[in-house]
Parts: structure tokens; sequence; C-alpha cells
């Protein structure tokens, strides 16, 4: 690399309503823009559009930007005469995004044939004429090390497993690794690395702390004594060079009723069978289950089936399964209807609550109580602390629940800042769907900023988004430093992203309103949080969302100036540039 830093590269590119550097002029003349504006070209791009499918015409968008950034580590990766392999990008996933009027290609980065580690690209095509809305992501430079592995898999395992000083590892715990780029931008390195997913082992010991994989971080957890890492292991060396933690017929409905645990009555669906009444909502795919105080660390058979009852009328029989099936509708809803998300992977899986769950590992409180909730196996699982379940508290349900949307999507890894974006942007989910019901939404003078109300150490909240510190986290980034601990703050840090977003939310104008429609902000942070990469920090949120504001608010550029002005004014009051 001739003595150049080997780094991502990011790219924010906005399409619609955007000003767009001097030396991409061949990129300018590709895009939209009001049809009263004429662009030199631009009927000629668009008759060179015209017979390309989606996936080409991003392809073609791409190879232009790269060959035209002035920036030599992107344009060596570019092929001119061959646009539809630059920058030898694998098509991942395609979809539909309404706010956007666009088709959203995802795109990995592979080099040799090897994928890139935090390298990936999501553009948006306008679904109308096939022109370019937007580009966010990062690729990276050509990867400089030979492509060549010189260890097995099975002994890049045995130097992990040894490495981490894990005991007991059976044999058929073994991880088949994908062979993959991953660059360590501190070191200035690449890597030819295997990357062993979920493996069920944590690292060696830190300074991380054994809860560091329940990510609500409310009490102690049966996950945390059955942790999966993701490890990347030098496929030449046999050194660990980077890890992370890998936790977050036609059926008819029948509306069914019950009381939930705060003696509220409450209507969903279930499913009618020869049991009777099954927590089984088909529409949703929503099923929930009772763990009848199991202890979950004796490695218990899951239920055979759903709760079931022999009217339609739970009553007050089940509390806890009511506010769990409740709950999960509400979330559902929410970024079903709201953000048009089909369920939390995005393409339409199963969200099983498990209630009634007990723990004994790490776990102070006598059976059957864990006073915890978390996200883990894609189920939500419930325990229960002075004869009241976890399952109604509907803001670290949503919480936990987002985990899942991050893991499908953007794919924040669970270190360092990071990890805290995961914590933060499932803080910030966690908040706005607590507070959107019943008037989707609810005025947000009237919101409750507070995550976990009364379930830190002496009754007060996990995290408050008005007052980080008063939930013991920095609020500003001048207090950031690199710490092993929670793998790296991910609890800690995140508190600095969450007061942006409060200041977002609640900023208003000289009139004293707000200056950010609440709808659009919440919007707008889903539809930043699917850009970014695995590897996004604080300053990519900033950037990928003020590129999504620039292309949603393009039909006005008052409206759009007033908007990205309100989110550089959150963004470094907490010194997030």
């Amino acid at each position: 690399m001739g003595g150049v830093m080997r780094s991502f590269k990011n790219i924010n590119v906005a399409g619609r309503g955007s000003d767009i550097e001097p030396n991409q002029v061949r990129l300018r003349n590709m895009m939209r823009f009001d049809q009263a504006v004429t662009v030199p070209g631009l009927e000629a791009v668009h008759r060179r559009l015209d017979g390309l499918s989606d996936e080409s015409a991003s392809r073609l968008f791409l190879q232009t930007y790269l060959e035209d950034s002035g920036d030599d580590s992107l344009q060596e990766i570019t092929a001119p005469l061959r646009p539809e392999l630059v920058p030898d990008l694998l098509l991942s996933s395609v979809s539909d995004q309404p706010a956007l009027n666009s088709h959203s290609l995802a795109f990995q980065q592979s080099a040799r044939n090897i994928p890139v580690f935090g390298a990936r690209v999501v553009v948006d095509i306008d679904a109308d004429h096939r022109t370019l809305v937007s580009i966010n992501g990062k690729v990276a430079p050509v990867p400089d090390a030979p492509p060549i592995a010189t260890l097995s898999p099975a002994v890049a395992w045995d130097r992990l497993v040894h490495w981490s000083n894990a005991k007991n590892v059976l044999p058929d715990a073994f991880v088949p690794p994908v062979l993959t780029w991953f660059l360590d931008e501190e070191k200035d390195v690449w890597h030819l690395a295997y990357h062993f997913a979920a493996a069920p082992f944590p690292p060696p010991d830190e300074g991380h702390d054994d809860e560091t994989s329940a990510h609500a971080c409310i009490r102690p957890s049966f996950r945390a004594s059955r942790p999966e890492f993701d490890f990347f292991v030098d496929a030449k060396s046999g050194e660990v060079v980077f890890w992370f933690s890998s936790t977050p017929g036609l059926d008819v409905p029948t509306p069914m009723s019950g009381i939930d645990c705060f003696n509220c009555a409450q209507q969903f669906y279930g499913l009618a069978g020869q049991a009777g009444y099954s927590l089984v909502d088909p529409i949703r795919n929503i099923e929930t289950y009772d763990y009848n105080f199991q202890d979950m660390d004796l490695n218990p058979p899951f239920p055979k089936g759903p709760i079931s009852n022999a009217t339609v009328d739970l009553a007050a029989s089940s509390p806890q399964a009511v506010s769990a099936h409740y709950h999960a509708t509400l979330v559902f809803d929410f970024y079903n209807n709201e953000l048009k998300r089909n369920g939390i992977d995005g393409k339409g899986m199963k969200l099983v609550s498990v209630v009634n769950v007990y723990s004994s590992g790490n776990n102070p409180l006598p059976a059957p109580q864990w006073g915890n909730a978390v996200f883990w196996q894609n189920r939500m699982w419930y325990g229960q602390e002075s004869g009241q379940s976890f399952a109604k508290y509907l803001d670290v349900i949503a919480h936990e629940l987002t985990h899942g949307v991050t893991g499908s999507s953007a794919g924040l890894v669970y270190r360092n800042l990071p990890g805290a974006l995961n914590e933060s942007f499932s803080d910030i989910f966690g908040i706005v769907i607590a507070n959107w019901f019943p008037q989707r939404p609810n005025a947000i003078s009237g919101w409750t900023w507070e995550i976990g109300s009364g379930l830190a150490a002496g009754g007060g909240p996990i995290r408050n988004f008005a007052d980080p510190a008063a939930a013991g986290q920095p609020d500003h980034m001048n207090q950031y430093k690199k710490i092993t601990q929670d793998n790296g703050g991910v609890h800690i840090y995140s508190g600095i992203h969450n007061k942006a977003v409060y200041k977002l939310l609640t900023a208003v104008d000289a009139n004293g309103n707000l200056s950010f429609p609440t709808r659009e902000a919440v919007l707008l942070l889903y539809v930043a949080l699917t850009r970014l990469t695995p590897m996004s920090d604080f300053s990519d949120s900033r950037r990928t969302l003020e590129n999504v504001a620039t292309v949603y608010y393009g039909y006005d550029p008052v409206v759009r100036a007033a908007r990205l002005a309100t989110i550089g004014s959150a963004f470094d009051s907490v010194g997030i540039h």
C-alpha cells in the first residue's frame, strides 16, 4: 500500500436534493433532480439506465462514484470496463423502502471471492425511474495479503479453544468458519481470518463481566452462563485478532382477551384448535409459551406447545402470558405498520415469547425468581421477581427485540463503539415503542425517557435519555476512553448517542414547535440504522442520518436545511462529529 494507512472508506451520497462535489460530474448527471432542472447528459444517462436491472444500475452508480472520488484506494478497486463486477460486491438483499420511494439493494464487498468483514453498501434506486436516491456504507481498499490459508479450520479452532481457556468444549461444539478478510485499522494490518460465528464460549477474562451478553443488563441471566461469541482467527498464524458477542393450510385468527400484569384487560389474537384456544397469532406469527419455572441452566426440554385455554378469555389466569403476547403484538405492529418492516428480521420470522423462566446461574434470588428478560436464540425469555413478570416492561421488551432488528440489518458488532451504538438503537426504539401507543405517536411532551424504571440498583432506571448521568452513564464524547470491561463499554457509552437522539426528538423552533416531527424523526432513525455497517460508530450514525434526511427532504431545500441543522445541533451537543 506504499505507506498509505489501510482504512475503510465511508460512502454517504444523497441523490435527491443534495449538492454533489464538483469532481463528481458524471455521478451528478445520473442522479434524479427536480424535473425543472436541466442537467447536461441526463437524458442520455436515463436511456442507458432504461435497459438495466436495479442491480446493474446500482453497480453503475457505485462504479462512477469510485472512479470520481479522487481517492486512490477507492479507484484501485474499480474496473471501468466491467462495472457489473465492481467493487467486487455480492448482492446480499433487495427490499422496498416506501418512505424513500426506492428499491434498496445491499451489497457485501469481497476480494478474490473472499468476503470483507464490515464492508457493506446499501444503494437506493428510485422505484419509478431507476435513478440514484442514495448510497450509504463502507468499502475497503484491496487487501494486500496473500489469499492463502496455511492453517486448516480444525487447527484454527483448536488454537481458539486453547487461547480462550474454555473448559470441557465438546467436539460437536465446533463451528464451521467462513474464510474472511478482516482489517485491523488500529494496527494497519489485513488478516485472512477464519470467522467462527456463535462459538459457545467467551474470550479470556479481560475485565468483561459475566452479564455482557444480556443486552438489557438488568439482572443475572442464563444467557451469561451460555455465552456465544464471534471470533476471527488468523488463518496463517492462528492469532485471535478480533471478537464480539453474538447474542442479540390457512390459519384463521381468533380474537382473545385476558388480564395483564397491570390488571388491565387486553385484546389480542389466538388460534382455535382441538385443545381449545392457544396463544398463537397467525397474522403476526407470534407464539407464547410457559416454561413452568424450569431451570434454564439444567437444559430442560422446550414446551411441546404454546399456552392454551379452554375459552377465548384467559381472564386473570396468566397475566404474564397476556402481557408477553400483547407486548409482542405492539412491537410487531410498530415495526410492521409504522416502519413497513416484516417482522424482527424483515422476513417474517416467528416471534416466540417464553414466560415463567428460571435461571439458577449467578442468581442471588431464591427459586423460582429470575429478574430478567432477554432475547436469546431468536426468542424472548421472561423471568419474574417479587411476583412480577418482566413481561410487563414494554420498553425492555422492545429494546431486546430491536437487537434482532439490528442483527438482521446493520449487524453492528457487540464491542466498543459499534456495540454501544447497537445498545443505543435498542434503547431508542425501546423508548419510542413504549411511548408510541395508543395515539401513534403520543405527544412527545408527555414521553417517559427512562428505560427499565425501578430495575437498577436503588430502584432507579437502567438508562435515562434525558439525563444519562443520572443512570451512571457519560453524556459527552469528552468522557469517552477505551476500556475492556462490558465488551468495551457497550452499556456505558450508549448514553452519549442516546442523549443526542433525545436532543433531536425534543428540539423546538423559535415558535416552540418541534423542530423535527416525531414520526419523521423515528422513521429516519430506522432508515439510518438499516444502512449502517457492522463496524459503524457514533459518527457514522450521524453521517448516515444526515444523508437519509437529505434524501427524504430533497423536495424542499428550506425544510431540508432546517432538519439538517437540528440533527447537527443535537449531535454537536454531545461531541459526536
